[in-house]
């Protein structure tokens, strides 16, 4: 298909800020049509990125025929079943992250979609830059053996997830979606975490195979402070903080370091920067973009359009998101029995 029809699920903060603007000024795209259960915020959402069809039900929207691919912008824990019945539907599929909220929902999108022929991706922003593709090739043809990984994202969640009043307007942020943990799963991980670990998973293509993880809630409803070590399978360990304390004027640190037998990269996500330090000190710089954004919103899902007319690769493809999944299930896991846990892997009897 030269211009795929597509529609968003959900018209909240990230639909409104990041998809619907993306897909209604991309050329190469159809927006076809919204799924909202709010009416009166749909057909205002509808009536400002200029879609044709409405509705409150996904299935009401399948069963129309409207759409090649859809756009899943909903609360976490809503995730696997609206993809799920798209994919049963023979639609493509655009999860924001995380994918689902446990290991086996996860990869049972994955098996479903495979069994299908169909694309699922996964809305991890950062792969879509230039230095996640310079990191990639990095860490798998430069720096030799995968020794360590530390990784660390700082944030200013902690008023999400307080809970609260949601405000009014559709594109900000509404704390009920990410203090309930019925809705979001958990906090700082699946919200935070999951950017670290879908880059790390994405850029080494490794799975984890066990990990401890102390959480904090500091009084919250989910956890706000998460510091996590791991394994790979076949070598290597890691580390990952992450915190939703940062206040006003504090810099972000949102960065990976790969330690190898060869060298070391230093991928700095919040500014799209990165660094390869060869052994004996040579420095290859990718440095920060000159014009566009380092954090670029709308590119998952012109990506997403890209890959079902043929014109794209899959680089947030769901097999990797679910190994990321994984790791969370694990990590959560952990936190609450105070031990190691294995991280579960595609195919394991429970799935």
């Amino acid at each position: 298909m030269t211009k795929p029809r597509l529609g968003v699920v959900g018209t909240g903060w990230w639909a409104t800020t990041a998809h619907l603007p993306a897909l209604a000024a991309h050329p190469g795209a159809e927006l076809a049509a919204v799924c909202e259960p709010k009416s009166e915020r749909a057909r205002e959402v509808a009536a400002r990125f200029g879609v044709p069809h409405v509705f409150a039900d996904v299935a009401d929207l399948l069963a129309a025929d409207v759409v090649d691919g859809l756009v899943i912008a909903t609360p976490h824990t809503t995730h696997h079943a609206l993809a799920k019945a798209a994919l049963e539907a023979g639609v493509h599929v655009l999860v924001e992250k995380p994918l689902t909220t446990s290991a086996a929902d996860a990869f049972d999108l994955v098996d479903l979609a495979e069994s299908r022929g169909l694309h699922l991706t996964v809305g991890y922003t950062y792969h879509h830059t230039p230095a996640a593709t310079f990191v990639r090739d990095a860490v798998r043809e430069e720096i030799g053996d995968l020794v360590c990984v530390a990784a660390q994202f700082n944030s200013a969640t902690q008023s999400l997830f307080g809970g609260g009043d949601d405000p009014g307007e559709a594109d900000v942020p509404h704390p009920t979606t990410y203090a309930d943990p019925a809705s979001s799963g958990g906090g700082q991980g699946h919200t935070q975490v999951t950017h670290l670990m879908g880059a790390v998973t994405w850029t080494t293509g490794r799975e984890v195979e066990e990990v401890f993880c102390y959480q904090d809630a500091r009084g919250l409803p989910v956890d706000l402070v998460d510091v996590m070590a791991f394994r790979f399978a076949g070598g290597g360990l890691g580390t990952v903080t992450s915190t939703g304390t940062a206040v006003d004027g504090q810099p972000p640190r949102h960065r990976i370091h790969y330690d190898g037998t060869r060298g070391t990269v230093f991928h700095d996500l919040a500014t799209g920067a990165a660094t390869l330090v060869r052994s004996g000190g040579q420095r290859v710089e990718c440095p920060a973009p000159s014009e566009g954004p380092a954090y670029p919103t709308g590119a998952p899902a012109r990506a997403f359009a890209e890959l079902l007319a043929g014109r794209g690769t899959n680089r947030a493809p769901g097999d990797l998101a679910a190994a990321t999944v994984a790791f969370l299930d694990a990590a959560y896991r952990s936190a609450a029995s105070g031990r190691a846990e294995r991280v579960p892997r595609r195919g394991d009897a429970a799935h």
